[in-house]
């Protein structure tokens, strides 16, 4: 019988590794596996030691104010491997927690996969030479990333992007002949992300009102408690706020304001126009600034190699600014419609569903 652990961080991650772990099973059902994660690779069943996914934090001083608990779950995380080592360990996006794991963990020798690459083209070069040093397979989620890492040694498959796995499993709900005008809200996951994002939708929602009376909004949240949050932060918009709704409001939304994140890809793939907007802690911004190496933080910008969805980020992240786009999206205009076609290419480029299914395959030849 062989185990695998995981490390998930992050509420996309628990979705994807939940993915991943249901085509493990299917594929080796006597597979054990464990992990850090979330709800959703814990009813994918893996047995869930402690919900990191459920607990994400983003941002340089966000992170510093838990330092001290984050530094206690990676070191009970160490010891439980040294004292049981698994016979693989897969390791989820998160880098900042998963590569200093992985440096740890190294000279256990246990075998190190890592699922869906550290956007080390964007932040830290030096991570490839680094990971280079650390992981036995690199499994990549974008068809630039193989390249990166196969000239540095590094053994490297590019499986495909796992949203497409997500949404072939859904069925959309009925369309009524007369639908009104649906617009998505899409604050983020984490907390300190809807507290800063989502007042700033709730304003360019109340400027669509005025152009359109008969507008309805929608907003996903990943949980109970983000979706109460939401609710206070939106002030009054009337917003229909669905926890896990994220499919449901992409099918239904004729344009989306979106936080910066895995969303903007989920948002693509429906073929859905979009602004994207970031705020984030000032001190932050400031510290990023210095490491990303790219012109765009949206990730359907970046690729494309170009901006195709407007972003608005920190002191630009205002009512006033977004609000004339989000009003040229939902008419038919020029740029919707020159929107629509480069969404259309974005997804040619994702490729179709499997990625799950062949990652999994990576894993067990590793096993």
């Amino acid at each position: 019988m062989k185990r695998v652990f995981f490390i998930a961080g992050e509420s996309s991650g628990d979705m994807h590794g939940a993915n991943l772990i249901r085509a493990l099973r299917e594929a080796r059902p006597d597979i054990q596996c464990a992990g850090l994660g979330g709800t959703r690779m814990e009813a994918a069943g893996m047995e869930l030691v402690y919900d990191l996914a459920g607990d994400a934090i983003m941002g340089f001083v966000e992170v510093l104010k838990k330092a001290l608990p984050i530094r206690r779950l990676f070191l009970d995380t160490l010891e439980q491997l040294r004292r049981d080592p698994p016979d693989c360990l897969v390791l989820i996006d998160y880098p900042g927690f998963n590569i200093r794991l992985a440096k740890a963990v190294k000279p256990l020798g246990i075998p190190i996969v890592y699922y869906i690459s550290p956007q080390v083209w964007a932040w830290k070069r030096k991570r490839l030479d680094t990971l280079a040093r650390l992981v036995d397979k690199m499994l990549v989620i974008f068809p630039f990333e193989e390249p990166l890492y196969r000239d540095k040694g590094v053994d490297c498959v590019y499986v495909g992007h796992p949203l497409a796995d997500q949404i072939a499993q859904y069925t959309p709900p009925p369309v009524h002949a007369e639908r009104p005008l649906t617009i998505g809200l899409l604050p983020g996951s984490r907390e300190q992300e809807v507290r800063r994002i989502a007042p700033i939708m709730a304003a360019v929602g109340k400027g669509i009102l005025k152009h359109y009376e008969d507008a309805t909004f929608m907003a996903p949240c990943p949980s109970a408690a983000r979706a109460a949050q939401a609710r206070v932060l939106f002030d009054g918009l009337p917003v229909d706020i669905r926890v896990s709704g994220m499919y449901d409001t992409l099918s239904l939304a004729r344009c989306c304001l979106v936080a910066s994140g895995t969303a903007t890809i989920e948002t693509a793939l429906f073929g859905v126009p979009l602004g994207i907007m970031y705020r984030v802690n000032p001190v932050s911004y400031y510290l990023a600034r210095l490491l990303v190496s790219v012109r765009h933080i949206g990730m359907v910008n970046i690729l494309a190699e170009r901006e195709i969805a407007p972003e608005y980020i920190q002191r630009n992240a205002t009512p006033e600014r977004i609000l004339p786009l989000m009003l040229e999206l939902i008419e038919d205009s020029d740029r919707r419609n020159r929107m629509l076609a480069d969404l259309r290419e974005i997804r040619n480029r994702l490729g179709g569903p499997g990625a799950s299914q062949r990652a999994a395959a990576e894993i067990i030849t590793v096993l």
